[in-house]
């Protein structure tokens, strides 16, 4: 019959008390190193001794020394407490190391986040960065996200949302659009061909009604996203609508150049957005904190 006593594996604690006496050879440096008495650690190896019913040291006058079956034994079960607390810290560090995932439009993601955000990684090495350009809002009901930063504020009760700088919008055009098309207007932009982007329909009469112009007889061209409308912009296929701030870096080039830099429009505000919940979420304050820094530095805060 086996004998399930002598079987019956040991506790954790009274093997890391082993190990640590065995390491040290030393029952007072194992004491100190584990916040007990001395007292405490040779009972433990004592009962240790007793459920496996073999002598692990050999207790001398001034000096304690491993037998061989305790020498085998001490290298077997640091081993193991090694792999254990291995495993414990894989794991933990698995559980902290998150993606943050954030959405906004593409113009702010190029403008605002891709040039930026690694230095808010660099202080947040722990978590993986995900950015979602989509000119439809993304749902925090149904989707993964932590943040949002959105052009117009909605109503939903479960999401708050901060302002954090506001928008206004002027024509955009190459510097010598006026020169390569002379049958152009450029008091009332007739006879020219308005850019806009198909998910924002409203920007072109926004601007030529608060300016009292109509609309140009020339054709549209329509385009899906904010870079490619840059692009027919910079080639002169036409006359595009700029969002400020935005496009502050494309007008540093001088490729680019505002003909009405006395007609801005407001157009609406940006607002960082996140679940209520998540208010008092660490990460969520620090995006908040270094966004804002961020925002400033580029001049686009009052």
């Amino acid at each position: 019959m086996v004998d399930a006593k002598k079987h019956r594996l040991p506790s954790l604690n009274i093997l890391r008390v082993f190990e640590s006496a065995a390491r040290h050879l030393s029952f007072k440096k194992a004491a100190e190193e584990l916040f007990i008495t001395p007292p405490a650690v040779s009972h433990q190896i004592r009962t240790l001794e007793q459920q496996l019913d073999v002598l692990l040291f050999k207790r001398l006058n001034r000096s304690l020394t491993l037998t061989n079956d305790g020498q085998v034994y001490f290298y077997k079960v640091q081993l193991s407490l090694q792999q254990l607390q291995s495993a414990t810290d894989e794991l933990i560090a698995n559980k902290e190391k998150f993606t943050f995932v954030i959405n906004s439009v593409p113009m702010v993601i190029s403008a605002l986040l891709a040039p930026f955000i690694h230095e808010f990684q660099e202080h947040h090495p722990d978590i993986s960065i995900q950015m979602d350009s989509a000119a439809n809002l993304m749902d925090f009901a149904i989707k993964d996200l932590d943040v949002a930063i959105r052009r117009t504020k909605g109503e939903e009760p479960h999401l708050i949302y901060v302002p954090i700088f506001k928008v206004e919008i002027t024509p955009i055009c190459r510097h010598d659009y006026f020169a390569i098309n002379p049958s152009v207007n450029p008091d009332t932009l007739e006879n020219s061909r308005l850019i806009r982007l198909t998910a924002d329909k409203h920007n072109w009469p926004h601007w030529l009604n608060e300016w009292d112009l109509d609309t140009p007889s020339g054709n549209e061209l329509i385009l899906s996203s904010f870079r490619s409308a840059i692009e027919s912009v910079r080639s002169g296929a036409g006359i595009g609508m700029g969002y400020k701030p935005m496009i502050n870096h494309l007008l540093q080039e001088e490729e680019i150049i505002t003909p009405f830099p006395n007609k801005i429009s407001s157009y609406s505000e940006a607002y960082l957005v996140y679940r209520k919940q998540d208010k008092n979420r660490a990460i969520i304050q620090a995006f908040e904190i270094w966004l804002r820094a961020i925002i400033k530095r580029l001049g686009w805060s009052e």
